[in-house]
């Protein structure tokens, strides 16, 4: 009887209070809330909703365009599900190389060949140029030249961000040379900037 009413409580603040956010190309409502009452460094979110979420899963918040990574795991409750989000603060780009496209042939009969543009492919990500450490809780500051970005862990991701691949950050081109895949449904890359 009492989780009933608490789950008809969800039900009413998610149709009184919830927001529209995005998952997956689907909108849906859900609950989010500052996850601090004072201002911190990081934008950080609770988000409580019905559907499935995991650690990893990208959310939009529609009426903010912003879009938030779940960093935590997972806390299920009857019948609804709560998260902690960080904001993605930056968007990795990745360049596809064009392609040779035949336009047609030349009077001997042989092809001509022309180079198609390239593509790009944008990844919501957390980049930062320092960690904590967990002895001291103390800030590293990393050289200059490197960057530790969070990404959701997926196949593309997996495939896209391995040590020695390059993407480009705010104009300048990064390799990557460490990659971390010990927080399920994270991706963590540690990258240099190119010379």
């Amino acid at each position: 009887m009492a989780e009933r009413k608490i789950d008809d409580f969800i039900d009413l603040l998610l149709y009184e209070r919830g927001v529209l956010v995005e998952r997956e190309g689907i909108t849906m409502k859900a609950l989010v809330k500052d996850a601090t009452e004072s201002l911190q460094y990081y934008n950080d979110k609770y988000i409580r909703c019905k559907f499935i979420i995991h650690t990893g899963d990208l959310i939009r918040l529609i009426e903010q365009n912003k879009n938030y990574l779940i960093i935590s795991e997972i806390s299920q409750f009857n019948n609804h599900f709560k998260a902690r989000l960080r904001l993605c603060n930056h968007q990795l780009v990745i360049e596809i190389p064009g392609q040779q496209v035949l336009v047609g042939y030349d009077y001997r009969g042989a092809p001509i060949y022309e180079m198609s543009d390239p593509t790009f492919e944008y990844y919501y990500s957390i980049v930062e140029n320092k960690v904590m450490d967990i002895e001291t809780n103390q800030p590293i500051v990393l050289l200059e030249n490197e960057i530790i970005a969070l990404l959701q862990d997926s196949e593309v991701t997996r495939e896209k961000f391995i040590e020695g691949s390059e993407f480009t950050f705010q104009g300048k081109t990064y390799t990557v040379i460490g990659v971390d895949r010990t927080k399920y449904g994270l991706l963590s890359i540690k990258a240099s900037l190119s010379v």
